[in-house]
């Protein structure tokens, strides 16, 4: 990633998704649908996944054809992108999302906004990581999962969000 060397498999593995998004959820969760809620939640529980490495978790979250994409790098399919959450060389300490905005269209949902994560490196060094992204799900068998992630790597973190989590 530009800036903090994190390399392509951060961004790649690091789509999505808010460990914080429970709390702009709180915040909000008057104004929100149901749907938008549910949608929060799963996105939660990705990040949650991607964090602990758990790709049974991540299996059961992501559509069969999903596709994570990010300008410049090759499309990456859910196996893939499965194997590289499995073996990311760094060990996670945080993920969250910030200005985070969920629009409902049937059985289709957009979430946007821009996801953080700090890594700790082999040699102990934290780094953070900045990318904006925009998320598909998709409603089958009544339960909202992940299609399509797209995210951009920022070119510098906003300071307003250098001192969270």
């Amino acid at each position: 990633m530009p800036r903090l060397k994190f390399g392509m498999s951060l961004s790649i593995v690091l789509i999505v998704l808010p460990m914080s998004a429970s709390t702009q959820m709180n915040k909000a969760s008057e104004k929100l649908t149901q749907a938008q809620q549910a949608i929060l939640q799963v996105e939660e529980e990705v990040f949650t996944a991607v964090k602990n490495r758990d790709t049974g978790a991540l299996e059961r979250i992501l559509t069969s054809d999903f596709v994570y994409r990010s300008p410049g790098n090759p499309e990456v399919t859910k196996e893939d992108f499965l194997k590289l959450s499995a073996s990311f060389p760094y060990k996670i300490l945080s993920i969250w999302g910030e200005e985070l905005k969920v629009n409902v269209y049937g059985n289709t949902a957009v979430l946007t906004g821009l996801q953080f994560a700090k890594a700790q490196t082999g040699e102990g060094k934290e780094e953070t990581s900045a990318v904006m992204f925009t998320d598909i799900f998709v409603k089958q068998k009544g339960k909202w999962i992940l299609s399509l992630a797209h995210a951009v790597d920022l070119p510098q973190i906003p300071d307003k969000y250098l001192q969270k989590k």
